[in-house]
């Protein structure tokens, strides 16, 4: 049942984006994602996380206040401060900050409180009682958030290292009672106990939230994601979380894997680094290797494999699969298997590649497919092999919680591998086969792509406003200027790029939505 994200969850989520942010400069893992947030992300974290943190700073209970007094010619009375409630706790500035190498400073100046009670007295056999209001003023809290992560399980950690809070002022106004005016000749015991109690209180509430409802949502966090019956995808950190001076940068995994046969791919990350943009909350850097790796995984389980029959063309087409059709293009095909159905299966002789270029993705799957005729029993008799070098450009977008995909067909070269049917000329199945990749085969495969593959985004966070480019490393442009190459050897394999996701606005899911 889906739950309506209140503030604790929100404040906590975002302080989760932080924290995702967070990455060591220098890893001995590179990643296969990045993900950065800004100061503007982190000023809107700290709205939204001073808002929770108000709302539990107001539960703090105050302690009952006894003691007793001695008045000149009176003698010694006893009095009692009790039903203390906080009416009100205001943080009117806050602020969150980097501190290089270390992780966030929270800052809250110029808060106050508002407490009402009652209050009794007693001398001998006189007895009074009343109500009071008190206030304290320009209260200062500062609190450190170290970082860190689980090696075994890639979830984040945090702590409080660090709390405190001073409090400039304490006011008690005095109301009703015979004696009230006795009240006021002790107040400044009563303004230095509430000033204690207080100091000991706000702190701990603060840490108190770090570890309890922090830590326990970040436990929630999923770093794996099951994405489908074959693959999963792995957004553990590889790194201990660090701040720099101008951004949370955070190093993860970024990795399909194989939910069957887990295993580390034949291929590492490239070096990746995003570019020193400030403008937007949140950025996200997807290297090539995030794409290889799932071509890999579904490569090796099988599910590039395809099968085209001739009710997956559409019936106004002039092209059909038959072997009448096909004896047209190769006689023999007819001649040897007249009037029958005919079948191709199509697979992946070897995993995808996903080349990133500024101009948009190359995806050169290299495929292969059999051609059979179906005879009367539904056996299957076969024609010919062929091999298919393809170009596919593939766009990228991506939805509030997840990337999603559309492949269309730039280049296709066949080449005759086998033939049952005697010689031909591949040309001949040139236009027939432009016809059935990008109609019977692209679509099967974007469909799945447009199911989309999750983000590493907390629960209850969507992102608006998002813009993707294809970027390249400026090291790697240096490296085409400085060898004389042109553009061609900064897409070379290998080389440092990725795409870059920008993120305007951060928003919390709306009920019922996930």
């Amino acid at each position: 049942m889906a739950r309506h994200p209140d503030n604790a969850l929100r404040w906590a989520t975002l302080l989760v984006l932080a924290t995702l942010g967070t990455a060591a400069v220098v890893t001995t893992t590179n990643p296969g994602v990045v993900a950065r947030i800004t100061q503007k992300g982190l000023d809107y974290a700290c709205q939204q996380g001073v808002a929770v943190l108000q709302k539990e700073l107001e539960k703090i209970k105050i302690p009952t206040f006894s003691g007793s007094f001695k008045v000149k010619h009176l003698g010694k009375g006893h009095y009692s401060f009790y039903s203390m409630v906080i009416r009100g706790f205001q943080l009117p500035s806050s602020q969150i900050k980097l501190v290089p190498n270390k992780g966030l400073d929270l800052s809250i100046r110029n808060a106050n409180i508002k407490i009402s009670g009652k209050w009794k007295a007693r001398k001998n056999f006189i007895k009074t009682s009343g109500n009071f209001d008190l206030s304290v003023e320009s209260i200062s809290i500062s609190a450190g958030l170290n970082m860190s992560f689980d090696p075994t399980s890639g979830h984040l950690t945090i702590i409080c290292s660090s709390c405190n809070n001073y409090i400039d002022s304490v006011r008690v106004h005095i109301s009703g009672g015979r004696l009230g005016w006795l009240i006021q000749l002790f107040h400044k015991k009563i303004e230095s106990s509430i000033r204690k109690t207080m100091n000991n209180k706000i702190c701990q509430v603060v840490s108190s939230s770090v570890s309890s409802r922090l830590q326990s949502y970040l436990k929630t966090l999923p770093v794996t994601y099951k994405i489908d019956r074959i693959a999963g995808i792995s957004y553990s950190l590889v790194a201990p979380p660090t701040a720099t001076a101008d951004n949370l940068d955070g190093h993860l995994k970024g990795e399909f894997f194989s939910l069957a046969h887990p295993r580390s791919p034949p291929f590492t990350p490239p070096a990746m680094a995003l570019p020193p943009d400030h403008d937007h909350m949140v950025y996200l850097g997807i290297s090539d290797y995030f794409f290889n790796t799932a071509g890999l995984v579904y490569q090796e389980a099988g599910a590039l494999n395809m099968t085209i029959t001739d009710d997956m063309i559409p019936k106004k087409s002039k092209f059909r699969l038959t072997t009448d059709f096909l004896g047209t293009l190769i006689p023999q095909v007819a001649q040897m298997f007249p009037n029958m159905t005919v079948q191709f299966n199509v697979w992946a002789s070897s995993p995808p590649h996903l080349t990133m270029r500024p101009a948009g993705l190359i995806f050169t799957p290299t495929l292969e497919t059999q051609a059979f005729a179906v005879l009367p029993n539904s056996s299957l008799a076969p024609l010919f092999v062929l091999g298919l070098s393809t170009n596919l450009s593939m766009e990228v977008s991506a939805r509030p919680d997840r990337l999603v995909g559309q492949l269309s067909l730039d280049k296709l070269l066949l080449e005759l591998k086998h033939s049952d049917v005697g010689s031909f000329s591949v040309a001949v199945l040139q236009a027939i086969m432009n016809y059935v990749v990008p109609t019977a085969v692209l679509p099967k495969v974007n469909e799945r792509l447009q199911e989309g593959f999750p983000l590493p985004m907390p629960e209850n966070v969507q992102l608006f406003n998002l813009v993707l480019q294809t970027h390249q490393s400026h090291r790697e442009r240096e490296r085409g200027r400085d060898t004389g190459r042109g553009r061609n050897r900064l897409h070379a394999p290998g080389a440092r790029r990725g795409i870059r996701s920008r993120v305007s606005r951060i928003a919390p899911w709306a009920k019922g939505r996930r």
